[in-house]
């Protein structure tokens, strides 16, 4: 009895560990590589799992953060939030819906989209309430290029600028127009 129960925490264990092999890696050189486990307090700023409300992923490239999210909000800051789920890492929760920033006047500042800890997409608004900016993860660069994705700007009036991507292409860190 004692020998199964001690198997099966040894394959319990080790399917833990394969299914977060490949999180919070370092690169050759020590810097930070691929997907990260980033942790948020009750006011989305980034604390350590202990004080962890929230959780999400960052995805690094040799040490270049490409996602990176500041804390939301300001002073005054309202959120709206339609969640998805309510899975959890510890006792942090894993950001995964639609979360809607309103500022001090009730003017929505941005969406930020949330799919089971990796953003989706970030849309922002100027206090006039148009368009300013949108990041869709989801849209890559030739289809093909996984950690690049499009950023779409807006003039004053909220009329679509330019169109471009940014990220990893071809291996390399680029922010780049669109071809």
């Amino acid at each position: 009895m004692k020998t199964s129960l001690f198997t099966l925490i040894l394959i319990a264990t080790d399917l833990f560990l394969s299914a977060q092999a490949g999180i919070n890696q370092f690169d050759a050189n020590g810097k930070k590589h691929g997907k990260w486990i980033v942790y948020w307090d009750a006011n989305w700023k980034k604390t350590d799992s202990v004080n962890a409300v929230y959780v999400r992923y960052d995805f690094f490239h040799h040490g270049q953060n490409l996602q990176p999210m500041g804390p939301c909000g300001g002073k005054g800051y309202k959120l709206e939030v339609r969640p998805r789920s309510t899975e959890t890492i510890g006792k942090a929760v894993v950001l995964d819906g639609e979360y809607n920033w309103y500022d001090d006047k009730g003017r929505l500042k941005f969406i930020l989209e949330i799919n089971k800890g990796e953003f989706v997409k970030y849309t922002g608004y100027r206090s006039n309430g148009t368009l300013d900016q949108v990041f869709d993860y989801k849209k890559h660069y030739l289809d093909d290029q996984p950690h690049s994705w499009t950023v779409i700007s807006y003039d004053k009036n909220g009329n679509q600028e330019s169109v471009g991507y940014a990220g990893v292409v071809s291996g390399e860190k680029a922010t780049r127009g669109r071809d």
